[in-house]
Parts: structure tokens; C-alpha cells; sequence
């Protein structure tokens, strides 16, 4: 019997439970989550299948746009005996207000959703629900990348990916065997008013677990024990899965989030340090140094998922948090000086590299909190450029640019909002 996925393409209330229709007739039934995991784990082995097996496409809108509202390092659940609940409160205040004003077409949660070593094992994945309050009742969908906070002494990665999937406007997926951490997964986004698995999708949206933190329940409590950076494992996945994707829909134009940087984007602050921040790369760069994926001084770990990323033909631009005090965006540096990472070629080809933007009341720092924006826009060949700029609590707009091949060059105001 064939099933054709239904889903809405514009924004509105989500069940808990998603909606498939047969073919050939009006009536629904509904699935349970529970038995949508089972079927998208039988079909592990498609690229994106189980992405869309039981959730509506991704499409553009009608002016060929699609805009992503980037939520990173929301830290709920910190220090909930004393300022934690009403930081809980002003995140959640901040998360309806940017929503209203930027109207999105799709959210991204980008790691760091919960502070798990404050929470307590009876109520750690209840702040997933607390989250996602915002969107559920603005009808918004959404996906996710999971940080190191996220896996604690009484919060799992694989826990919150449960709580999270009871939403029917969860597109978070699980990644596939052989893969490490739980958020490695590909999107597709589709033409506007197209549907069916024999369309080709427009463009690709990445997301990696970059993983860190402890193990549950795992002694002496909250001490980190899990790698800090994608494996590779999910490396060999990755390439896999980018090389059959190649193969059936030719290159196609894609973005990558995941939650803790590579060491590109510490040699891109030391070597352009300070114009890192100035008129050329504008926005805030007060972590100096961050911190990277990896535990050596030249981030020897994750250099063959900066490799993968590098080799990935259409890679416009990768979205990171984890650094609070940073908002810039800038070029893949050609990494070719003695001591930095993996990097060569030409300009071009290289990746943009972007911080997202601390928007959550927890997590240290007192810089204003604020929402990194993206707007993907397609001409009628189906070339892709990419708006981005930074919505603060304030209602402001700072760091507004155009990652096109003259970012770099073209001069830009300088207020970052803070």
C-alpha cells in the first residue's frame, strides 16, 4: 500500500502525534511516535527517509526564501533553587518575542539546551517541554543539536531525544549505527509547493553531535568522561551519506550546525584578531581564545571532520554556539601557517564560519542575549545565497551581512548589540 506523507507547510498547531493519509482515500490514522522511531529506524539506511517518514517537507516559501530563527545555549534548568527560574522565564520571553518578529520558517536548537548538571533525574527531560513551549504554541517545527551540557549525571542525551520526539514538529533525528552522540542527521528542503519522495530537494541542512560532557549516572558525578568532539565514526557516516547524496541529486547547496567549534574557527580569530570583530567580520568577539572540539592545543581530534567538511562540494557555511561571548562570521581561513589546523585551497571553496549567538539566560556571561537569523534565498537556477544577522532581546537588529564571495571586503557597521 502506498503512503504519502501529509504534514502542513505553514506554520500552525502540532499534535503530539503525527498524521499519515492513504492514497487512496480520506481517512487518517494517526501513528504513534513510538512506532514512527521504529519505522524510521528500519529505514537507517536511506539518507533521509526516516527524516521525512512521518513529518511534513521541508519547503520554501512562495519568494523561494527560507528563514531559520537559531536558538544556542538556551541553558535552561541552571541554579533552579535560586535565579534559575526566572532566568527560565526571561529565555522563554526572549524565544516568543524574536519568534513574532522574525516569523521564521524553521527553528534550530544548537546544543546547550539544558544545564544538566543542576537538574535533579525526576526532572531533567521536563525542560524539554518548558523549551518548546514557545514553538509548540506558535506552531513553529524545529531541529536539533545537542552540547556538552546536555549529557549529565541525571540528564542523557538519549533521554531528551525521547522527550523531544513526542512532538509531532520535532524534526530531530537519531542518528544511524556506527555513529556517536545522538543528533547526527541531513534535512532535506524541498521547492516551494512540491511533495513526494521523487522530488528533488533544493538544499541540505547538516546537524552534528558534537558531544562532550558525562555519562548518566556515571561516578563521581558530572565529571566530564565523553569526547568533545563529532567522531568519526560519524565522519565515515557523513561522507557516506554526502557522496549518495551526490551521486542521486548532483551537488547541492548546504549548511551545517553543530554546537561546539572546530579549530577553524580559533585560527580564524587569531589570525584576523582584532578585525575579527571590526568593520569586515562584525559582531562580538569576546571569547579569546575559544574553546574548541578537542582536547590537544591544535584540535588534532575532530581535524577528519574538518577534512569532511572541507571535501563537502556546496557547503556554504557552518553554525556553532558554545562560546558565548563570540557572534562573528567569517571565511574558513587558509590555515597554511605552522601550528594551525587543516584549511588550503581556494577562498571559494572554503566555508563560512558563524557563531549563532547566546540566547539563553542561563550560561555564564552577562552579555545581551540575542538570536542569529538565516535567509537562504534561491534564484530561478537554484543558486543559493545567504542572508544572516542577529535579532537582540531589545528588538534590535546588529551584524546584518551577506555571506557572498566579497564578505571579507565589504565594510559593515560595527554595534553588536551590546
Amino acid at each position: 500500500m502506498q503512503v504519502k506523507i501529509t504534514g502542513i507547510r505553514t506554520r500552525k498547531k502540532q499534535s503530539h502525534e503525527p498524521v499519515i493519509t492513504n492514497v487512496g482515500g480520506d481517512e487518517k490514522r494517526k501513528i504513534p511516535a513510538m512506532a514512527c522511531s521504529m519505522l524510521a529506524m528500519f529505514f537507517s539506511l536511506l539518507v533521509f527517509s526516516s527524516a521525512l517518514l512521518c513529518k511534513a517537507e521541508l519547503n520554501l516559501a512562495e519568494d523561494n526564501s527560507f528563514h531559520i530563527s537559531v536558538f544556542s545555549d538556551l541553558h535552561y534548568g541552571e541554579n533552579e533553587s535560586t535565579f534559575g527560574i526566572p532566568a527560565d522565564m526571561n529565555s522563554a520571553a526572549l524565544m516568543r518575542q524574536v519568534l513574532s518578529q522574525e516569523q521564521p520558517n524553521f527553528v534550530v536548537l544548537n546544543g546547550d539546551l539544558i544545564t544538566g548538571e543542576n537538574t535533579f533525574a525526576f526532572n531533567s527531560t521536563g525542560y524539554v517541554d518548558e523549551i518548546v513551549a514557545p514553538l509548540v504554541q506558535g506552531g513553529y517545527s524545529w531541529a536539533s543539536t545537542y552540547g556538552n551540557h546536555d549529557s549529565k549525571y541525571n540528564l542523557s542525551r538519549e533521554a531528551l531525544y525521547a522527550e523531544e520526539k513526542k512532538y509531532s514538529s520535532a524534526y530531530t533525528q537519531h542518528g544511524p549505527a556506527g555513529t556517536d552522540g545522538v543528533t547526527n542527521y541531513v534535512l532535506p528542503v524541498f521547492p516551494p509547493n512540491t511533495t513526494g519522495s521523487s522530488q528533488t530537494p533544493i538544499a541540505l541542512l547538516w546537524f552534528f553531535d558534537s558531544r562532550g560532557g558525562s555519562e548518566y549516572q556515571s561516578l563521581p558525578a558530572n565529571v566530564d568522561n565523553i569526547d568533545n568532539y563529532v567522531s568519526n565514526g560519524t565522519v565515515s557516516w557523513y561522507r557516506s551519506a554526502q557522496a549518495d547524496l551526490q551521486s542521486q541529486y548532483g551537488t547541492l547547496p548546504s549548511l551545517a550546525f553543530v554546537h561546539i567549534p572546530t579549530l577553524a574557527f580559533v585560527d580564524l580569530q587569531a589570525q584576523t584578531n582584532p578585525d575579527v570583530s571590526g568593520p569586515n567580520y562584525p559582531g562580538l568577539n569576546a571569547d579569546v581564545p575559544l574553546a574548541q572540539q578537542g582536547y590537544s592545543n591544535t584540535g588534532s581530534e575532530a581535524i577528519p571532520f574538518m577534512q569532511a567538511l572541507l571535501d563537502t562540494p556546496g557547503l556554504h557555511s557552518i553554525y556553532s554556539g558554545h562560546d558565548h561571548g563570540d557572534s562573528w562570521c567569517g571565511r574558513w581561513p587558509n590555515s597554511t601557517l605552522p601550528g594551525y589546523g587543516i584549511g588550503g585551497g581556494s577562498s571559494q571553496d572554503r566555508p563560512f564560519l558563524c557563531f549563532c549567538k547566546h540566547s539563553g539566560y542561563g550560561g555564564y556571561g552577562v552579555w545581551n542575549r540575542g538570536v542569529r537569523q538565516i535567509r537562504m534565498s534561491f534564484d530561478q537556477s537554484g543558486v543559493m545565497g545567504v542572508d544572516t544577522w542577529v535579532r537582540m532581546q531589545a528588538g534590535t537588529i546588529v551584524t546584518a551581512v551577506s555571506l557572498n564571495e566579497t564578505y571579507g571586503e565589504d565594510i559593515y557597521s560595527t554595534a553588536d548589540g551590546q
